[in-house]
């Protein structure tokens, strides 16, 4: 039985870290992998509202760690965009694939940066994230924290040694997406770490 959004009981009880009904509902059988109308599992929502508990509970009963829902976010992306450290830790444990992109190609670690969640991003990072992937624009995790002004998720990605002068499929580089949207403190943040002020994007603008 789901609701109007697809969701199950096992869903309601996982995202509001319910233990003992999560482990009711899977013990009567509730099915772990039901997806709602946009592909989300029990575990995704657990994940998302940080609910360790429950998602011990989920992977416990064998559900899938790396499931995706439409658009390809994991439940590891879930835990990561609301910067839920325990329970990207309680994924990572699990054995979840923390390089998996979305559809558009952005992992866990493009959305720490984005969002400017350092603490999730040194734990993907220590875990061996790749620094340098990028999405299907072209956009590595660097790019995305310079266009949205993320200085200190941009000084951990470059600590880390992520390349400064990567090029999206526009040939621009972080430095671009800096100086195009005026964020002085992340031009400042490249430029001190030796970023190419001169770099040329593909129609040859810099």
């Amino acid at each position: 039985m789901t609701d109007k959004d697809g969701w199950t009981p096992l869903h309601w009880a996982a995202r509001n870290g319910h233990v003992e009904a999560v482990e009711m509902l899977l013990q009567a059988g509730a099915d772990k992998e039901a997806a709602d109308k946009d592909g989300a599992t029990p575990l995704h929502w657990a994940a998302e509202f940080g609910q360790v508990k429950a998602m011990a509970a989920l992977l416990q009963a064998g559900a899938n760690k790396d499931v995706a829902s439409k658009d390809g976010a994991t439940p590891l992306h879930w835990a990561v965009m609301n910067g839920h450290v325990e329970a990207m830790a309680a994924l990572l444990q699990a054995g979840a694939n923390k390089d998996v992109a979305t559809k558009d190609g952005a992992t866990p670690l493009h959305w720490a940066a984005m969002n400017g969640h350092v603490e999730a991003m040194a734990a993907l990072l220590q875990a061996g994230a790749n620094k340098d992937v990028a999405t299907k624009d072209g956009s590595t995790p660097l790019h995305l924290a310079a266009y949205k002004r993320r200085v200190e998720a941009m000084a951990m990605l470059m600590q880390a040694g992520a390349n400064k002068e990567a090029e999206d499929k526009n040939g621009w580089t972080p430095l671009h997406w800096a100086a195009r949207n005026g964020h002085v403190e992340a031009i400042a943040a490249l430029l001190q770490a030796g970023a190419n002020k001169e770099a040329a994007d593909k129609p040859g603008l810099s």
